[in-house]
């Protein structure tokens, strides 16, 4: 058995269980959105912004990070969306679907892509937070498989790329300190409490 007949495979299999669980298809519908994961993180984010805290400025940098990264990763995903183009489930197998028909390449998987970038940020900032944050976000991305728009190798492969971004960005730790800096005079000019 090949990667990809065993990537189908554990896509049918997951997928098989939708609508037999009717709470739990109620709880994906909820989580496999575009809005409900990348929300929630962005506010906890926003929340580790300004939190006060003895290491506020190490959240800081890793906001900014997860702003960067998320501009890095879109370009990313734009690109390799010219060059490999990947069906999605529901276009060539009998899916049980509890999510509209997206019109973009299934691989990598955006959703998770963003999902784990954030989650890894948040994660890098406060490891309590950020692992609740991790959680979510590979129930975001299970759930896009779940809800039959997705491969696993889809997700998979969005979430790797999404804490590579994040980690690498993260790592440039000097013009991180400065951009965060450069936002906080920009928020004391606006009047706005940190």
């Amino acid at each position: 058995m090949n990667l990809l007949s065993l990537d189908k495979n554990l896509f049918l299999f997951i997928n098989s269980f939708v609508g037999k669980f009717p709470v739990f298809d109620d709880l994906v519908k909820l989580v496999v959105n575009e809005y409900f994961v990348p929300v929630t993180l962005a506010l906890i984010l926003l929340y580790l912004w300004f939190r006060p805290s003895n290491v506020k400025e190490r959240s800081q940098r890793m906001v900014v990070s997860a702003s960067i990264s998320i501009g890095v990763l879109s370009l990313i995903i734009a690109l390799s969306n010219h060059f490999f183009v990947r069906v999605r489930p529901f276009g060539e197998l009998s899916t049980n679907l509890l999510f509209y028909k997206p019109t973009d390449p299934s691989f990598p998987s955006n959703a998770a892509t963003v999902g784990f970038a954030l989650a890894t940020a948040i994660f890098f900032a406060n490891k309590k937070i950020g692992s609740a944050a991790l959680f979510l976000a590979g129930f975001y991305a299970f759930s896009r498989v779940y809800a039959g728009v997705h491969y696993p190798s889809d997700v998979l492969a969005g979430a790797l790329l999404g804490v590579a971004v994040i980690y690498v960005v993260s790592k440039f730790d000097r013009q991180l300190k400065f951009l965060g800096f450069t936002i906080q005079k920009i928020q004391r000019r606006l009047n706005f409490e940190d």
